[in-house]
């Protein structure tokens, strides 16, 4: 199962650990997010540098990483040394492969509980975050919740019963509205509206309930200035 990029309309897969094929070199730049709290997770940016620290914030996604190298990217725990001196050993904990057109990209880490029989402690959904792609004054829902989430965004019709991506255009300003149908009835699942400023684009992720037996999903609401954008003309 190929990682798949979430472009216009496209389905995120888990990257794994067997998706390992050779490829050539890939440049690209990156930024990450996990609704839980990580830390002492790390990167080489290239095959001979000493591993990178990455930081994770609980509302905002990270600050922006470059790698060169082949795929896969792989996250590694940051070695420790212990009062007497011992020295923990670096352990790949996540890998990503990238397609080949990706130069800028979104990594949305979700913990395995268990963790998985190769050691590996996260999967990765990978999203095309260029600005061709996630372009000021759009939204991109991106569900996670495991519901079949239907509704609307401002004037647009949303439907995610078979994707887990949807991309928007709301210019400055949207209402979301999400439900749910359950045992014949339809049930609020997530309402709010989403406020944007000139050059801004918004992510927002929308996970399980936090209570079993709950319809309404938890969220995380990113909003940002893409990376790569055309300088604005005056």
């Amino acid at each position: 199962m190929a990682a798949l990029v979430a472009a216009l309309g496209g389905i995120p897969e888990r990257a794994t650990a067997a998706e390992t094929s050779a490829e050539p070199e890939v440049n690209v730049h990156f930024t990450v997010f996990s609704a839980v709290a990580i830390s002492g997770l790390g990167f080489r940016a290239k095959p001979d540098a000493a591993p990178t620290s990455v930081a994770f914030y609980p509302t905002a996604r990270s600050p922006r990483y470059a790698y060169t190298g082949t795929n896969p990217l792989q996250f590694l725990s940051i070695p420790t040394t212990t009062a007497d001196g011992a020295v923990s050993e670096a352990k790949v904990m996540a890998e990503v492969t990238f397609a080949p057109t990706i130069r800028e990209a979104f990594l949305l880490f979700e913990s395995m509980m268990p963790a998985a029989k190769d050691g590996m402690r996260y999967r990765v959904y990978v999203l095309d975050d260029s600005a061709v792609r996630q372009a000021p004054g759009m939204l991109t829902l991106v569900n996670l919740s495991g519901l079949p989430l239907n509704g609307s965004a401002g004037r647009s019709f949303v439907n995610l019963r078979d994707t887990l991506v949807a991309p928007f255009t709301i210019g400055r300003s949207a209402k979301v509205e999400l439900r749910v149908p359950y045992a014949g009835r339809s049930y609020p699942a997530y309402t709010d509206t989403i406020e944007l400023e000139s050059g801004e684009r918004a992510l927002l992720i929308l996970f399980p309930p936090f209570r079993a037996g709950s319809l309404e999903v938890q969220s995380r609401l990113l909003i940002d200035k893409p990376a790569d954008a055309e300088p604005e003309k005056r």
